[in-house]
């Protein structure tokens, strides 16, 4: 799955309105492709110091519109400098993302099964 990231500006800029998942979506979970995950590592890749992170997670990718195919994942962090978890949420439609939302509701939802992400955490230039 091909992911175009808008903006890396966007990652911080766009606050959510999302609430926690439905049944249905968190029944529609399925693991983060390769793709997914190098996808954002690589739209990462410059604006974050390599090796910032202490621990790094992605969720399962779920289906939020039937409909109209829209995806969303999340992706949660610890860094070296702040041990809590740091969340953010992406909406794909497309392949695109379409929203970023930090700290995003349905991240949150206990539901979501998250999955280590030695990509992200081990990141270089």
């Amino acid at each position: 799955m091909k992911i175009k990231f808008l903006a890396g500006a966007a990652l911080l800029a766009l606050a959510g309105g999302q609430t926690a998942m439905a049944q249905s979506v968190a029944d529609s979970q399925r693991p983060p492709s390769s793709a997914v995950r190098h996808e954002y590592v690589d739209a990462l890749r410059g604006t974050i110091k390599p090796g910032n992170f202490v621990k790094a997670e992605i969720s399962s990718l779920v289906l939020l519109d039937p409909e109209k195919q829209i995806y969303a994942y999340c992706t949660r962090t610890t860094e070296r400098s702040n041990s809590n978890w740091s969340y953010i949420g992406l909406t794909l439609k497309n392949n695109m993302i379409v929203d970023l939302s930090k700290n995003a509701p349905r991240c949150h939802d206990k539901r979501l099964r998250y999955y280590d992400f030695p990509e992200l955490r081990n990141m270089n230039y």
